[in-house]
C-alpha cells in the first residue's frame, strides 16, 4: 500500500466534506503546540498542512505568549480576505495596539 501511494500520492482535502457556506472551527487544547522542541529553538508560528486549508476554516491554538493568548489560523479565499482587510472596524478589532507609543 505504501509503495502504491509513493508512486501516486494523494492528499485528501477536508474542505470537500463541508458545506461551502459554513465556518469550521477546529483544534485541540490537549496539545502544547509551542512546547514541541526539535533542536532548533522554540517555534515562532504554528502552521497546519495543505489538507487543512479550505475556505472558511479557522484553527485555534494557544498563543505564542501563553497566559490566555490565542493564535488563529484563518483560511479564506482572496476576495473575502481583501474585504476583511478593507473593513476599518474589523481591522481595529483584530489589530494589536501598542499603547506605549501613545504616552
Amino acid at each position: 500500500m505504501l509503495k502504491k501511494w509513493l508512486e501516486s500520492p494523494v492528499v485528501y482535502q477536508l474542505g470537500r466534506h463541508f458545506d461551502p457556506f459554513s465556518v469550521v472551527m477546529s483544534s485541540s487544547p490537549r496539545f502544547n503546540m509551542y512546547g514541541n522542541e526539535f533542536g532548533m529553538g522554540k517555534a515562532v508560528a504554528v502552521l497546519s498542512g495543505y489538507a487543512n486549508k479550505f475556505d472558511g476554516n479557522v484553527t485555534a491554538y494557544e498563543g505564542f505568549e501563553g497566559g490566555g493568548s490565542m493564535d488563529l489560523a484563518v483560511s479564506l479565499l482572496p476576495n473575502a480576505m481583501r474585504a476583511l482587510e478593507s473593513d476599518e472596524d474589523f481591522m481595529n478589532a483584530v489589530s494589536v495596539v501598542n499603547f506605549s507609543n501613545l504616552l
